[in-house]
């Protein structure tokens, strides 16, 4: 999902006791909203001890569901594309292999009345990247094509590649037959750049559609032909999707799927939410403000850039579940709350561990950052 190692504030309790001079000084009524939270595996679940302790940490603090990493989703603690649970597909992470540690957490959770979801990151996939050399995301930088990899090194494969559709969608059918989960959450499903994908499948696809060869194109301006490739490329993503949903409701017809999104401003990432809206059930935009250098502003503000004004604009219907830093101080949340006063599920992402106290830090939040109901967040 992203790479920002939260350290928690060690003026905890401080920071809670001033939240009534802080937040309630904005108008709010007495409304209690879903509260969620993002789970890396490896960070978090290592045996069933693990599994324990954080379902009564979230029964404790009225955490209503967890969002758990089935799939690695960067290439640090362990290689994308590995997953955490005994696959007969794919590669497994390392101590993961013998037991079966999400069907377990699915079983204590739902004792609990605990929703879990499946986290399923997607393009972002070394095991993919080596299993196949045709399937690499492939971009164009100094006069050539090569294999794309970004500044942190880590592997991506080609979205529009029926193989690497398959692939991914492999994993996906195994994960809802296999587990009883309550919703399924894709991520990485995107490009990176304006300059991808370019390995010979897409470019000859391209070429017949469009009579061009996509390696033309002046990546860097905004251009008639930059639109097209960028269109092709977003239509792309919306109807795999669409596949993707087809594919999960012939298995379970009632099992919700959403999205976790980037800013629909950046455009380079051809991840349009209004053409994939149809297929999803909810949409989740990762507002992490203080990772790209914004103003808590950029949440909610009505202008051109704002993410969540911008999301709402694209989906029109569909439930709308913020992703928010557990490790922003009490102010912070106070200024982004007086702003989603209709919000329903608030999704708390940590990089790592879930501690007792963070865990309590988002039942608090859940108990005092209470929204009114004028807001258009749904």
């Amino acid at each position: 999902m992203k790479r920002s190692i939260s350290i928690f504030i060690l003026f905890f309790v401080l920071e809670f006791t001033l939240h009534a001079s802080i937040a309630l000084s904005t108008k709010v009524e007495s409304l209690e909203f879903n509260s969620s939270i993002i789970v890396r595996t490896i960070n978090n679940i290592k045996n069933e001890k693990d599994i324990d302790a954080l379902v009564e940490g979230c029964a404790k603090n009225k955490i209503s569901s967890i969002t758990i990493l089935c799939k690695q989703d960067e290439d640090d603690e362990t290689d994308s594309g590995k997953v955490f649970y005994p696959s007969r597909l794919v590669p497994v992470v390392k101590g993961y292999e013998q037991r079966d540690l999400i069907k377990y957490l699915i079983t204590q959770a739902h004792k609990k009345s605990i929703k879990i979801n499946a986290w399923i990151p997607l393009f972002h996939d070394k095991m993919a990247f080596y299993l196949n050399p045709s399937w690499r995301m492939m971009a164009y930088k100094n006069g050539k094509t090569i294999p794309y990899t970004n500044d942190s090194k880590e592997y991506f494969v080609n979205p529009i590649h029926p193989g690497v559709q398959k692939y991914e969608l492999s994993i996906i059918k195994e994960l809802v037959k296999s587990y009883d989960f309550d919703a399924i959450v894709l991520d990485w499903v995107r490009f990176d750049g304006y300059n991808m994908d370019l390995s010979y499948y897409t470019r000859v696809d391209f070429s017949q559609k469009f009579g061009y060869d996509p390696i033309e194109i002046d990546f860097k301006r905004a251009n008639p032909r930059r639109a097209q490739w960028n269109e092709y490329r977003s239509d792309a993503i919306a109807s795999y999707i669409e596949k993707i949903k087809n594919s999960v409701f012939k298995i379970k017809p009632n099992l919700p799927i959403g999205v976790f999104i980037l800013s629909p401003a950046w455009k380079e990432l051809a991840q349009n939410p209004a053409k994939f809206q149809k297929s999803v059930d909810f949409v989740a935009p990762m507002c992490y403000f203080d990772d790209w250098g914004y103003t808590p502003q950029w949440i909610y503000a009505d202008n051109k850039d704002a993410i969540l004004p911008l999301v709402k604009r694209a989906v029109k219907n569909k439930p709308i579940v913020p992703v928010f830093d557990i490790d922003w101080s009490i102010k912070t949340y106070g200024k982004i709350f007086a702003h989603l006063k209709n919000t329903k599920t608030i999704n708390w992402f940590e990089y790592g561990k879930w501690t007792p106290k963070l865990l309590e830090k988002a039942g608090f939040l859940n108990k005092l950052l209470k929204p009114s109901r004028d807001n258009i967040y749904r």
